[in-house]
């Protein structure tokens, strides 16, 4: 079955956070890799108050992950966000291919090789009359 890449953004809890910060970025690396995907991106994206109160927490870590995983394994992913205590909050979408390594690279922090902007023979909004 062909593998999709996805990103993965999580509210933790951030008193979890605090007290084992190396522990979540492997519970979230070991998450997706049970169930058969593979890690292109993990990392802390912001520690910040959160709009309101979920579940008594004004506060929340933002963590940002993309991944590759077949299809049918996502649900199982979800799944396990949803039960476990550490994860306040997760969406999972399902990324273009045309924009995967562009955003990876920007997770990891790196200049992104291509964009997509450079693959286009005009720039938006130009038009060729002039």
């Amino acid at each position: 079955m062909q593998a999709n890449t996805y990103e993965l953004m999580l509210i933790l809890d951030p008193n979890a956070y605090a007290k084992d910060p190396g522990g979540m970025a492997n519970m979230v690396k070991e998450l997706i890799e049970a169930h058969g995907g593979s890690v292109l991106a993990n990392r802390l994206w912001n520690e910040q108050r959160l709009a309101y109160p979920i579940d008594g927490h004004r506060k929340g870590v933002y963590w940002l992950c993309y991944f590759n995983l077949a299809g049918p394994e996502l649900a199982k992913i979800e799944r396990q966000c949803v039960i476990n205590d550490t994860i306040i909050r997760h969406l999972a979408i399902k990324i273009d291919p045309r924009l995967t390594e562009t955003l990876v690279a920007m997770a990891l922090g790196e200049r992104p090789m291509k964009s997509l902007a450079a693959e286009m023979k005009e720039p938006i909004g130009a038009d060729s009359d002039e």
